[in-house]
């Protein structure tokens, strides 16, 4: 939600329009790396833009990260018996919402169910969604009785409430690092971008989304 708001603010001060294309990034990087048109990537995590690298296409010295996040467990509004702690996921709860086991937001929260000990009894009751964004829609819609998204989204979904935080070191580090595409046309506008992303305009958009700052 807030990518478009940066780019309407660098469109201001004389950027160019930007176009998104939204998804999760372990579809666009290999989409990319296929010969898919982009200028710019914003990852999900640093993995899958490593993998972008070593294809070649990740402009190494453009490469910076954005902002950060933190990895929540929600519940629908209303949930009468909403878990306070990983420990207790093995207990009532039916199905458990997660994004794909290559997706970013799906990578940390089976890191942080393992760190608590929990992923063998909570494994048999997950769900896999494509995108975090799905997995969220899923707990919202009341399909499913819970699920592990970002405290970003769900911020963006009144239908959810935060049940509790995982601490930070349950998983690798949420941050969002981008790079300009090697080859692209646009290089130079692509590393503007960037740059702009990182500065106060684009960076007081983004904490006021719920974004950790991108640099600490």
């Amino acid at each position: 939600d807030v990518l478009p708001e940066v780019a309407e603010a660098w469109k201001a001060e004389g950027g160019l329009d930007v176009t998104f294309a939204f998804g999760a990034t372990s579809k666009l990087v290999p989409q990319i790396l296929e010969g898919a048109p982009a200028d710019v990537l914003i990852s999900a995590d640093e993995a899958w833009m490593d993998k972008l690298a070593a294809g070649g296409k990740a402009d190494a010295a453009s490469r910076v990260v954005l902002a950060r996040n933190e990895l929540v467990f929600v519940v629908p509004v209303g949930a009468a018996t909403p878990p306070s702690g990983p420990r207790e996921l093995p207990g009532p709860l039916g199905k458990i919402a997660l994004a794909g086991e290559h997706v970013p937001a799906g990578k940390y929260a089976k890191a942080s169910l393992e760190h608590a000990g929990v992923w063998a009894a909570v494994g048999p009751r997950v769900v896999r969604a494509d995108d975090v964004r799905m997995t969220l829609k899923w707990v919202s819609a009341g399909e499913a009785d819970g699920g592990i998204v970002y405290r970003t989204d769900a911020r963006a979904d009144p239908k959810v409430v935060v049940a509790f935080a995982f601490p930070a070191d349950t998983h690798p580090p949420i941050t969002y690092p981008a790079a300009a595409v090697t080859g692209s046309p646009r290089a130079a506008d692509a590393a503007r971008f960037l740059a702009f992303c990182r500065g106060p305009t684009a960076q007081a958009r983004f904490g006021r989304r719920g974004f950790g700052p991108a640099a600490r």
